[in-house]
């Protein structure tokens, strides 16, 4: 373990991250989308891995999706995994979202191929993430039709803008309080209502009627995580042994600065187990490691990593002691990445991420650049993720 993390290159890292920064979405970039696939495929060829895409296709768009994967074994045996996604919001180069963890995985995937290590381990990248691209589209050309938006789907007034954000904001403050997917975007729409004018209730009773399918657990793999749920559904139906997963989610962003960092509500971070974190002064410098009841061996073994006298990484484990369906209640914060349609399996993983919008001003903007990144964080992330491999691999084997 000492050998193969001492070989975490950060130019590399940062070369990875120059390599897919860019817009990549299905409407906006598709061809950088593409492109990011076949270059994620070429590194894992690179390093000697075996390699794999899973393509499908979604209703409404005429453009095949791919999750790529590299592996190491014949895929028989139960797996480790490592994944990251790839795609991007239609805005945003997506430098650290999700680009700093594509680069951990594949410096991650490098260094664990060049070892002497029997394990098996699977990496993968997964495409659509991010919000469902096809209802995305419709929110705007719906809002286009109604002059909510411009050509350049902008905002075409200042106080619709200002309406439309508060009513956003009522929503989430009701699902933060457990409240149910639909009663919680109507209730929000009643609140506000009588301030909105013809064309923006319109819009609004649109988005409510197009939300109106989901709950808060079915949402999974179809608003969003539409790649990882694909994948995990696979996985389930052809009976695919997984005994770990980590999942690397908008990884490279740090602060020193004093109320740099926010958590979701409920989760104040003097209740968890810490390492090197300035909770009280709520400074943005540490990883944070969320795991669920399912997961607490694999989150205990990255925590320990993280205190390697080599790596040395700040560390908060958000140690949730619930289920899938609970935290799918009181913690939806929480499932906003490909670790999620893991937990909805009883399958164990963990979410590595800088906690994205409660401490990177940049997340989800145009301004999601490689010159934000802390790239010798994102190397002690890196190295905290193959240590846990080579731990957790080894541990399996006893």
């Amino acid at each position: 373990m000492n050998d193969a993390i001492k070989k975490v290159d950060v130019e590399r890292l940062y070369q990875h991250v120059l390599s897919v920064e860019g817009i990549k979405h299905p409407y906006a970039n598709p061809e950088k989308l593409n492109e990011t696939a076949d270059y994620i495929k070429s590194e894992f060829q690179k390093f000697g891995l075996n390699t794999n895409e899973q393509s499908f296709e979604i209703k409404g768009i005429d453009m095949t999706f791919r999750n790529i994967e590299g592996y190491m074994g014949d895929g028989s045996k139960p797996e480790i995994l490592v994944t990251s996604h790839y795609d991007t919001v239609r805005n945003a180069p997506g430098a650290n979202d999700n680009g700093s963890a594509v680069a951990a995985m594949l410096e991650t995937a490098r260094i664990l191929a060049s070892e002497d290590f029997s394990g098996n381990v699977r990496f993968i990248s997964f495409t659509l993430e991010e919000f469902d691209p096809i209802l995305g589209q419709k929110y705007r050309d719906k809002g286009l039709e109604l002059g909510i938006f411009n050509q350049n789907y902008k905002y075409t007034s200042y106080q619709t803008q200002k309406k439309l954000k508060k009513f956003s904001s009522k929503v989430h403050v009701r699902l933060a309080k457990g409240k149910p997917l639909l009663e919680s975007w109507e209730k929000a729409f009643e609140e506000i209502k009588d301030d909105l004018t013809d064309t923006e209730k319109e819009y609004c009773e649109y988005i409510i009627e197009t939300r109106s399918y989901f709950t808060r657990t079915s949402w999974i793999g179809k608003t969003g995580l539409v790649g990882s749920g694909y994948w995990v559904k696979k996985a389930v139906e052809e009976g695919k042994k997984i005994i770990g997963v980590i999942n690397l989610e908008t990884i490279g962003y740090t602060s020193k600065r004093k109320n740099s960092q926010f958590l979701p509500p409920l989760m104040h971070p003097i209740l968890f187990p810490s390492y090197k974190v300035k909770a009280r002064k709520r400074i943005g410098d540490f990883i944070a490691v969320v795991s669920d009841k399912n997961s607490k061996e694999l989150g205990k073994l990255f925590c320990k990593n993280c205190k390697h006298e080599d790596i040395k990484l700040p560390y908060l484990w958000a140690k949730i002691s619930l289920k899938f369906e609970k935290i799918a209640k009181w913690l939806m914060d929480l499932l906003r990445s490909d670790h999620a349609p893991f937990w909805k399996e009883n399958i164990p993983a963990l979410m590595i991420t800088d906690t994205a919008n409660f401490r990177y001003p940049y997340y989800h903007t145009e301004a999601d650049t490689i010159d934000k990144l802390d790239f010798d964080f994102i190397k002690k992330v890196t190295q905290a993720t193959i240590a846990t491999v080579l731990d957790f691999s080894e541990e399996r084997e006893k």
